[in-house]
């Protein structure tokens, strides 16, 4: 809805409310407090670059006390389609490439922030595009403001990055090694004349989303971990002596130690890792990093050096590092239950037998490594679940009936069960640690014909390979009063690859597929 329609509709409403006093009717209750925000912040981060990445963009509104209602904002460019587009974050929503997104929030409280991103396609006209900005609460319009989003061809904030990175990968790595990474870096450009600091970073991969598997430091006087930003798992390294030489290859003077986790399994692609050389004027490195700390004479410093091997480089100016492990397997393992009466309280065990560990690899934080999938006995019902072990490790949640549903064709893709009457998920498990996950269930009905229970990983090793190195104990039995089949089972899921491109990423996802049982031994 355009700013337009909303003030449209605002008219409508007043108009309506004036008729109803007209006729002597009550009136709506007017606001019990004065629903106008204290501070409204738009920051879209300008200017933009046709063609460069979506930069993160926010706003943030402010009220005195906590707000009543929906808040809602809608920001709308004029220009045409297929220019300035907006990127949706949490609440968003936004039409492919059309310059316009609408965020809401149903529980605001006295801060509020919505986040998103902006960027301007290849070939947008360079100049400024004026833009709208309504926030709205439950429904009424509590704020207007209009600006401009500048498109420039170039764009220097104090941060130069105009170096190209080598790409490295270590394949076959063994649990517990230290990989040195010193990869090289060319200047393409003269340096700024305000630059004050050269500055190296060295990314974790998916350590930034709470995963395992590898660590990495950089264990110098002008080096450090990423305090400003402690999600993020960075290692930065300062340089204030450094050459400004266009055309030259730089490498640091020693490699930064990446160390793999002693029990990581494998092969699996551990660390799809990152790193960048930039410049920085004096404003900026004071805003992000502060004040230099280190004692410049130190003998404990890395520094920037002039690379042996001049060979140009090519790529861009993000590094991409992955380092694979060579293979190690873990064993998941369940164990079944013989339920006996009426409502039951059944406890499935779930361990790992190693040798490795189990990692925590998710996509993102929020989604589980691991899941427990399970048929109960014919006739059985599910009655509860307990609540989630997050707080323990590991931890586990069971999903409600709306998430089952959202991930049933995925669960049911490879599994010997008819149905899932239940599914848990859980984040990882070291060799030798078990969880037991709890459910209560109704067997008052059951006939006789046994359930199932089946443990297996949501995610995969490098080209699909299984990295549970014995599937015949991932699944098990459950039976009422002993009958029907014992507490042991098999599995027969085998795995592929999402994309070789999830690889790079370090986030290795694959598809569920059936293992072809082998054709009978005719002379059997």
């Amino acid at each position: 809805m355009t700013a337009t329609r909303t003030r449209r509709l605002a008219a409508a409403v007043a108009a309506a409310l004036a008729a109803t006093a007209a006729a002597g009717l009550p009136a709506a209750p007017a606001f019990a407090q004065d629903p106008s925000p204290t501070n409204v912040l738009l920051d879209l981060d300008d200017p933009q670059v046709p063609g460069n990445p979506p930069r993160a963009a926010s706003l943030d509104v402010d009220f005195a006390e906590d707000p009543t209602g929906v808040l809602a904002m809608r920001l709308e460019v004029d220009t045409a389609d297929a220019t300035i587009y907006f990127g949706a974050g949490p609440g968003c929503e936004t039409p492919d490439n059309v310059p316009f997104i609408e965020c809401e929030t149903a529980d605001p409280g006295t801060a509020n922030r919505f986040t998103f991103t902006i960027a301007a396609a290849t070939g947008t006209a360079l100049g400024e595009y004026d833009y709208t900005l309504t926030v709205l609460l439950g429904g009424n319009e509590i704020h207007t403001e209009t600006g401009t989003v500048e498109v420039v061809e170039d764009r220097y904030d104090g941060v130069f990055r105009d170096y190209t990175a080598e790409d490295l990968a270590f394949s076959d790595i063994a649990a517990g090694t230290v990989v040195d990474v010193q990869p090289r870096f060319t200047q393409n450009s003269a340096l700024p004349d305000d630059t004050y600091a050269v500055i190296a970073a060295f990314g974790a991969g998916l350590a930034n989303m709470g995963a395992e598997g590898v660590g990495h430091d950089a264990p110098w006087d002008n080096c450090s971990p990423n305090i400003w930003e402690p999600a993020f798992a960075t290692q930065f390294c300062f340089f204030l002596d450094y050459e400004d030489a266009a055309g030259t290859t730089f490498q640091l003077a020693e490699p930064i130690p990446y160390t793999v986790d002693a029990d990581a399994p494998g092969p699996l692609a551990v660390c799809g890792c990152g790193y960048d050389l930039f410049a920085v004027n004096r404003e900026v490195f004071e805003r992000d990093f502060g004040e230099p700390w280190w004692d410049a004479d130190s003998p404990d410093l890395m520094t920037l050096e002039t690379a042996a091997d001049q060979n140009p480089l090519e790529g861009d100016s993000d590094g991409t590092l992955v380092i694979a492990t060579a293979d190690s397997p873990y064993d998941l393992t369940v164990e079944g239950a013989d339920l006996t009466g009426g409502e039951v309280e059944l406890t499935i065990p779930i361990g790992n037998d190693g040798p490795a560990r189990a990692l925590t690899r998710p996509a993102f934080e929020a989604e589980p490594s691991y899941f427990l999938r399970g048929q109960l006995p014919a006739g059985a019902e599910v009655v509860s679940v307990e609540a989630a072990d997050t707080e323990g490790s590991p931890g586990w949640r069971c999903f409600d009936d709306t998430e089952l549903d959202d991930r049933r064709e995925a669960l049911e893709v490879g599994t010997e069960l008819d149905r899932i009457d239940f599914a848990c998920a859980f984040w990882g498990l070291g060799p030798g640690e078990s969880t037991d996950v709890t459910i209560t269930v109704d067997v008052s009905d059951a006939t006789g014909t046994p359930g199932r229970v089946e443990v297996d990983a949501f995610f995969r090793g490098v080209d699909g390979v299984n990295l549970d190195g014995d599937p015949s104990n991932n699944a098990a039995a459950l039976t009422v009063d002993g009958r029907s089949l014992p507490n042991t089972g098999s599995s027969t899921i085998v795995f592929a690859a999402v994309a070789a491109g999830a690889l790079l990423l370090g986030i290795v996802l694959f598809l569920v597929a059936r293992r072809r049982r082998p054709p009978p031994d005719p002379a059997a």
